[in-house]
């Protein structure tokens, strides 16, 4: 029998699912980074300006979030089992 995964993305309701986006810098000796922010607009924005006032065009971009994995087998809701 073969498993094969299938991936759904919902907005979990809890409190812990925020959204948050960083980056940083790439340009060789650059140290700036973003602040941490749930709105990856603000996240974009900054890289914008950096870019701007520096003429840096590359960064490393994190996106995290919180991810409620289930097996969607009847009865695998949370806090079940």
């Amino acid at each position: 029998m073969t498993v094969v995964p299938v991936y759904r993305m919902g907005r979990h309701p809890g409190p812990e699912s925020e959204l948050t986006m960083t980056a940083r810098c790439m340009d060789g000796g650059c140290v700036w980074e973003s602040e941490p922010t749930p709105q990856p607009v603000d996240g974009v924005a900054g890289c914008v300006t950096h870019t701007a006032a520096t003429g840096h065009r590359t960064f490393a971009v994190c996106l995290e979030y919180i991810a409620l994995v289930t097996t969607g087998a009847a009865g695998d809701e949370e806090g079940s089992g």
